[in-house]
């Protein structure tokens, strides 16, 4: 097919005889035409609409070219003729392809975009009318040689090619409507514009025959190879909007810069200066940017809610399943402390070796699965907001060596050292809520002997200082818990405290967990008024720093003994651990 327009078009640039060029650039065009509906006539029902458009609007170029030809040889006026009709026509059917490509999918993405492609349609046309009218339309509506209808016709075909220029363009500024029409048609739309604008510029007979009839013969034939099928036939909605911001930005920005620069080069070419059409075109431009600017201020806002909107949606989700499991926290304890307490009541019952193997996983894992919902109940009860603080007189010291002696036993089980400080300075008695409090330090510990091979783990407890040694506040005090682990890299130190967050988040990974110890930690403290820190050397180990608000009283404390926790829930939390 390429050798065969490639010969016609030599043969029509270099023969001698016109009626042999003209029998060559219309045998052409009626090829194209032919070609264009046999293709169409292939692609599978359904995608055939395009295509049909395609091969009707060259066949209407090429319904015209014959026309024209018979009234040239007749000798008959070709200023305005029954040839314009079809070319006018063809204007149109074309233009419908190329809206039809970009508008496909439409109805799913809503009239948003509709006026998007209006506006870029619009935008790239009332430039092309700018230059063209700078070009050859003022020309020929000035010419007064010939007549007002002349006139008429002879002005409306700059305006089709800006219009179809405007399609084309909008067209291979997106991905998606330029993958559907294909590249052959931008590719021949184009050559065909580009030699009606030569034209246009250049009335010269030698030029036209040797440069801008070629272009005019092989511009259908580009066209109407895209009504052929290039390949399967995809059901997916073409991306319709402008790929990337740049396209964007040109549609928007370069259309100020027209009238100010066909000014500029009328200056430079000594030509007659124009100010009410400088003014027209500059108020067209600006009032199409001024729409454009409104609209994308419309579409950032409109998203704007739409986010928010869909974060109030996460939120309320996220607030009632807490609520849920805020709730049901005691119907899922209470069978699970059952299981493990019927567990604890068959070990004292006759059992052989293997039902007392048996048992000492059942219970092992029972109190695994019991750490792991406590943890995510508590977690659920501090987002719904039911915790509540029950601040009261306790022994701190007396806590410190409770926790302190079962966490000497377990690190001594695992194989490493334990060494816990109490400073001389601390108070005994102090004010605050003791089943928190062991809560936050048995998990820091927790942590530590989970995360520590060898080494050891460190528990000191002391008032908050100042800079010189000397006590910053007495009521606060300071809760360290460091160990020669494995630490933590310095990206992920931030990260460790977010709920469900661990720093080995496989689903591999050798260290178990839910990922909610540090962050029930850190809410705790937050709700206690402290705060809670890391330090760590990847490899070297992690120290946890956790400062409290826990002001001394004088209160008698009867209720307290010497190795005894404060009260009955502190006492079950460091009994869990043990």
């Amino acid at each position: 097919m390429a050798l065969a327009v490639s010969a016609a078009v030599v043969v029509h640039v270099t023969a001698g005889n016109a009626a042999i060029a003209e029998a060559s650039y219309l045998g052409v065009l009626i090829a194209a035409s032919v070609g264009a509906w046999v293709g169409a006539a292939r692609v599978p029902h359904g995608h055939r609409e395009v295509p049909r458009l395609i091969a009707a609007g060259v066949s209407l170029t090429a319904l015209g070219d014959v026309l024209w030809t018979l009234l040239d040889v007749t000798g008959a006026s070709t200023d305005v003729s029954i040839a314009d009709p079809p070319w006018f026509a063809s204007y149109v059917v074309l233009c419908a392809a190329l809206w039809r490509v970009l508008a496909t999918g439409r109805d799913a993405s809503g009239p948003r975009h509709q006026m998007d492609f209006a506006l870029d349609v619009g935008t790239i046309a009332v430039v092309g009318l700018m230059i063209l009218w700078n070009i050859s339309l003022g020309t020929i509506v000035a010419d007064d040689s010939v007549g007002p209808l002349v006139r008429v016709v002879w002005a409306a075909y700059p305006v089709a090619d800006a219009v179809l220029l405007a399609l084309v363009l909008r067209t291979l500024m997106s991905r998606g409507a330029r993958s559907a029409i294909g590249r052959s048609f931008a590719l021949g739309a184009c050559l065909w514009l580009a030699a009606d604008i030569a034209y246009m510029l250049s009335r010269n007979s030698a030029i036209e025959q040797t440069f801008l009839d070629p272009a005019w013969m092989v511009a259908p034939v580009l066209m109407a190879r895209a009504a052929w099928p290039a390949g399967p036939v995809s059901t997916e909605v073409p991306e319709t909007s402008a790929s990337g911001g740049v396209g964007q930005l040109l549609v928007a920005v370069c259309p100020l810069l027209v009238p100010p620069g066909l000014e500029l080069v009328n200056d430079l070419r000594g030509a007659s200066e124009y100010p009410l059409r400088l003014f027209v075109g500059t108020a067209l431009v600006v009032t199409l940017a001024f729409v454009r600017t409104r609209r994308l201020l419309r579409s950032v806002e409109h998203a704007h809610h739409e986010l928010e909107r869909a974060r109030d949606e996460a939120l309320q989700a996220s607030h009632a399943k807490s609520m849920f499991l805020a709730n049901m926290s005691h119907e899922i304890r209470t069978p699970l402390t059952t299981v493990l307490a019927a567990a604890e009541m068959l070990e004292d019952t006759p059992l052989n070796n293997v039902q007392l193997k048996l048992l000492g996983k059942m219970h092992r894992s029972g109190e695994l699965l019991k750490t792991l919902v406590e943890g995510v109940l508590d977690f659920s009860r501090i987002e719904a907001g039911q915790l509540r603080l029950a601040p009261k007189p306790f022994d701190l010291q007396a806590m410190i060596g409770d926790v302190a002696e079962v966490y000497e036993l377990r690190a001594s089980q695992a194989g490493i050292g334990f060494e816990w400080r109490l400073d001389p300075h601390l108070n005994h008695l102090v004010v605050g809520d003791a089943a928190r409090l062991s809560q936050v330090v048995t998990n820091l510990l927790d942590n530590a002997l989970k995360f520590t091979h060898q080494g050891k783990v460190t528990l000191t407890v002391a008032p908050e200082t100042s800079g010189c040694n000397e006590p910053a506040d007495s009521s606060v005090v300071r809760f360290e818990v460091s160990d020669t682990g494995i630490g933590i890299r310095v990206p992920d130190q931030d990260a460790i405290f977010a709920s469900f967050k661990q720093v080995d988040g496989s689903e591999t990974r050798k260290y178990g967990g839910t990922g909610l110890g540090l962050a029930i930690c850190r809410e705790l403290t937050e709700l206690m008024g402290g705060t809670v820190t890391v330090r760590s050397e990847y490899g070297r180990g992690s120290s946890f720093v956790v400062r409290l608000p826990l002001p001394p009283t004088d209160a008698e404390r009867p209720f307290l003994e010497r190795g005894g926790a404060p009260d009955r829930e502190a006492r079950q939390l460091i009994r869990g651990r043990a």
